[in-house]
């Protein structure tokens, strides 16, 4: 099987986290920062893309070409009020469609370019599947994605289609709560095989609230019920805190920060540290050097005052946890425990809020920020060949009521909830219907959905199905129908198969055993097995009665398989995805030609400044001083030309103006090298002429066996080398480091192979083994005396007859 990564991503509002299945365990992989959060932004630059923290980087100098928050408008109507009131909010444009979802315009390579929040979506999954791919070293193909619990089908699809248009193959979308659950409960060893344990997740992120109760057992997860509240989250108690010094800044400088995009982002950064301070600490300072128009900015926080200030949404984190256990059908004493996570709850107003809910202290046995991306990792294994993970059942569920409403025979709509809130998924439902032309059925959320579950921008059609065409069986006056509807993994309603049931008679086949009674069981014993008896004048076998012959029927269901048509389903069909698909290639390989081209630039670059100060350095005795002001003008003219008409070319040429200016530096570098690799070389050379030389000289018996013209060829071998080595060293003591040298590393190396190839073979010749003496002659053997009468054969030795052969003799091979 080849070798795939098994991977979770965990795709925030403001971060994101990978997180790599390995035979030992779960790992958060660390991005080039070595950090496991990596921001969830890319930056669109004038050659080339930035993603993740390169993207993070350049928010404070190209706000307006730097997409974030990207979770907020993927997959949402531009008139979406809540969507409006967050671009108010973004220093990037956002566009409307010609779909009526969003368009977000930046300036790309120089030009004015637009992108789908899928697009964007998916730069931000290749960069989490790069730094995957850094750590395992194996192509990521495979992964679970996590989405918030309240995604719509709209949001579900927009976040499959940017995999994708990523490249990646999403085996689950799994809700953000249950990835929580599953990382805490498969490793839980103390859960009860029977009676589950009920435990509460609170999730209080960067833009969203969640909270789900769960059941666990020792072999299985079941989701109780979610709640939520999609528009509350940390960044809202940044805004409380940006709303405070704004307003003191306005009353203080009488400017207003908010129409200053720098300084807005400025001061979105600075509250947010003063938030986090303030978790750990009664008071906070707030300082921003020349956030606008050279003002600077100073303020103090207090822990109390900071709460007095979000008291409003304090308040509204009741609600969702309320909710939940309200849809769990638990009481607070059937809770467990309550573990909360993500980045906001670290805030101890959040905590004390959740202790007066479910009067239980908040747990944090997880890592708030690791968990979903473990959880989602965890989902890849049990779903892949790859690993082999203990049984674990996941049954979530259905966050929004689905309905199916068709027009009924007296042309009135019938609707009808195949999966209401709170049931198990992934989940079927099987619909009869009975037609006699073809129909349509349509897919949509439940009418009355509450506001706050599903916001009335939202729009609830999830797809429209046309069934048919089909026959009506003959006789009858409608065909019997039976369509599928699956809720699957993703979260995704869709009809899976239509079949037409109809009920047909067929004759039996004859059975091999049928019983007989006794008088044909005798009539057949008498006519030798045949059951056949003659008629009345004994002219053949007398007819059988047809009628109590004829096969029994028995009936059958036929079931036929239903054309059907989709149409309305959110998501992008095939041609849209391939083009999305080829474009996010070409930006994928033109990012990769910028980068190696940034690389060839800056190896040229190096070269220039690590020369130059070579050359006043380690290089200076060996090079002349007219030849070291030559190079030095070089190197001013190759700087000079990188910052000007070289400032923006290709790689090609930056390749060529290195492998130029190396040419004209590599006299002084192989002067430099030849001084210091040739010391090292003559005391090996003088070391094997040295040994060889004594070897042939020596009297020991190891060598008595090597002939004197051996020994000679050895001598003369040596004296030979040793000649040459003082020829050129004589050359060389003439010579200053500045000049070409004389004598050569490589040059004493050859000398050196030269010596071992000719005196090794005869010093090293092994001594012919001793001769060993004749053996001993034997004595000679008496004749015996010849009998002159045959002596009788020995037992068990056929004589031969006479004239013929004699009998061959039985020997032993010692095969």
């Amino acid at each position: 099987m080849a070798l795939v990564s098994v991977v979770g991503f965990d795709v925030g509002n403001d971060t994101s986290c990978v997180a790599l299945a390995r035979k030992r365990g779960i790992d958060v992989i660390m991005n080039k920062e070595s950090k496991r959060e990596t921001p969830a932004a890319v930056n669109f630059g004038e050659k080339m893309r930035f993603l993740g923290t390169d993207g993070a980087s350049k928010l404070g100098l190209q706000p307006q070409n730097t997409v974030h928050q990207l979770k907020r408008i993927l997959g949402k109507n531009f008139q979406d009020p809540q969507v409006q009131e967050d671009i108010s909010k973004l220093p990037f444009a956002v566009l409307e469609g010609p779909d009526g979802g969003c368009l977000i315009k930046v300036r790309y390579c120089n030009e004015e370019a637009t992108f789908t929040p899928e697009q964007v979506m998916a730069m931000i999954l290749v960069d989490l599947k790069r730094i995957a791919e850094a750590e395992s070293g194996i192509p990521v193909t495979d992964c679970a994605l996590s989405v918030p619990t309240y995604f719509t089908e709209a949001e579900r699809y927009a976040i499959l289609n940017a995999a994708q248009i990523a490249g990646v193959n999403c085996l689950r979308l799994i809700n953000e709560t249950t990835a929580t659950a599953l990382a805490y409960g498969i490793y839980k060893t103390d859960l009860p095989e029977v009676e589950p344990v009920h435990v509460v997740f609170v999730d209080v992120g960067h833009s969203h609230t969640q909270v789900s109760v769960v059941s666990l057992q020792r072999s299985k997860l079941v989701v109780r019920s979610h709640a939520w509240d999609r528009n509350l989250g940390g960044r809202d108690f940044d805004e409380v805190l940006f709303d405070h010094f704004a307003a003191e800044f306005k009353a203080k400088s009488k400017m207003d920060i908010r129409t200053n995009k720098k300084g807005s982002f400025k001061l979105r950064t600075a509250v947010e540290k003063v938030k986090k301070m303030l978790s750990a600490n009664s008071e906070a300072p707030l300082n921003v050097e020349c956030i606008m128009e050279d003002e600077d900015l100073r303020g103090m926080m207090t822990r109390e005052h900071f709460e007095q200030l979000a008291e409003p949404i304090l308040a509204r984190l009741r609600v969702p946890m309320e909710e939940a256990l309200r849809e769990s059908k638990l009481t607070i004493d059937d809770i467990s425990s309550v573990e909360v996570v993500g980045s906001c709850t670290r805030m101890p107003a959040v905590c004390r809020i959740v202790e007066e809910v479910f009067k239980k202290a908040p747990s944090r046995t997880m890592n708030s920020k690791e968990c979903v991306s473990r959880g989602a990792a965890l989902q890849c294994a049990m779903l892949s060949p790859v690993f082999k993970v203990r049984q674990f059942e996941v049954v979530d569920a259905v966050p929004l009521p689905v309905c199916l409403s068709w027009e009924g025979k007296d042309g009135t709509v019938v609707t009808q909830t195949i999966f209401n809130r709170g049931d198990a998924f992934p989940s079927t439902k099987v619909i009869t219907f009975n037609r006699a032309q073809p129909f349509t059925i349509r897919a949509h959320y439940a009418l009355d959905t509450p506001a706050e579950l599903l916001p009335p921008a939202f729009d609830k059609r999830l797809g429209t199905y046309t069934i048919g065409p089909f026959q009506v069986p003959a006789g009858a006056e409608t065909a019997k129908l039976k369509v599928k509807v699956t809720l699957n993994l993703h979260g995704l309603v869709h009809v899976e198969q239509v079949q037409s049931i109809e009920e047909v008679e067929e004759e039996a086949p004859p059975s091999a055993d049928v019983k007989m009674d006794d008088a044909t069981a005798a009539t057949v014993a008498s006519n030798g097995g045949n059951a056949a008896t003659p008629d009345a004048a004994g002219n053949g076998p007398a007819p059988m009665d047809t009628a109590a012959a004829a096969p029994p029927k028995k009936k059958k269901v036929k079931k036929t398989d239903v054309p059907f048509q989709s149409s309305g389903v959110c998501g992008y069909n095939k041609a849209q995805l391939d083009d999305y698909f080829e474009k996010e290639h070409q930006m994928q390989a033109a990012d990769r030609l910028q980068e190696e081209t940034n690389e060839r630039k800056n190896a040229l670059e190096g070269y220039v400044y690590d020369l130059r100060n070579k050359l006043y350095d380690v290089y200076a005795p060996y090079i002349k001083e007219t030849d070291k002001e030559a190079l030095q003008g070089k190197l001013t003219a190759m700087e000079d030309w990188l910052y000007d008409e070289g400032e923006d070319t290709t790689k090609s040429v930056y390749i060529a103006k290195l492998e130029e200016l190396k040419a004209q530096g590599a006299a002084v570098e192989r002067r430099y090298a030849e001084d210091q690799t040739r010391g090292p070389a003559l005391e090996a050379l003088r070391s094997t002429i040295e040994h060889y030389s004594v070897l042939a000289a020596s009297d020991r018996p190891q060598y008595a066996h090597i002939t004197p013209e051996e020994r000679a060829t050895v001598f003369k071998e040596c004296e030979a080398a040793k000649a040459w080595l003082d020829e050129r060293l004589a050359l060389q003591a003439n010579l200053s480091k500045a000049d070409e040298p004389a004598l050569l590393t490589a040059d004493i190396n050859k000398k050196r192979e030269t010596i071992e190839r000719v005196c090794k073979p005869v010093m090293s010749k092994p001594a012919p083994a001793p001769s060993t003496p004749p053996p001993a002659a034997a004595p000679p053997v008496e004749p015996e005396p010849m009998e002159s009468e045959a002596s009788p054969a020995p037992e068990g030795n056929p004589v031969p007859e006479a004239g013929g052969a004699p009998a061959a003799e039985e020997m032993e091979t010692g095969q």
